[in-house]
């Protein structure tokens, strides 16, 4: 387990952006990277800041996890086998039920042309591993939903 110096984050500043979430509930990511590592170091990292953690091992699986059980956020990564994180974002975005649903990519790419495509895909940030802990939890709470 690693030490992540972050406060809880207060449920209260979710509720606009989380329709229907309780003020009391943590906010649940959904955690997506096909490295068991990254994605026990970010499901440790967003514990420790209070959020509730789901993850997936591809975009397949997520899409299973968020039709199920729709989190409150998704922070994916992009090169992924079976549905990368492009055709995540894309396939989250053809949804209706779910065009508000926020999504961060997190990524080692700093391609410009990579991040301009999620962008446009529809993820509200970017974010490029390696990363501390706040920077993280900064980008989760700046997240915009699409229009």
């Amino acid at each position: 387990m690693i030490a992540v110096p972050v406060a809880p984050i207060s449920a209260g500043r979710w509720p606009e952006r989380m329709p229907g979430r309780s003020a009391a509930a943590s906010p649940t990511v959904l955690v997506v990277d096909d490295s068991p590592v990254i994605r026990l170091l970010i499901a440790d990292m967003l514990a420790a800041a209070g959020y509730g953690v789901e993850v997936a091992e591809d975009g397949a699986e997520a899409l299973d996890k968020i039709r199920r059980a729709r989190p409150d956020a998704v922070l994916t990564d992009l090169n992924m086998p079976r549905l990368d994180g492009f055709g995540l974002i894309e396939a989250v975005r053809r949804d209706p039920s779910l065009a508000d649903l926020p999504i961060l990519v997190v990524t080692s790419e700093e391609n410009q042309a990579k991040r301009a495509r999620a962008l446009a895909a529809g993820a509200g940030a970017w974010i490029v591993k390696p990363f501390e802990p706040a920077e993280l939890v900064e980008a989760l709470w700046e997240i915009e939903t699409p229009a």
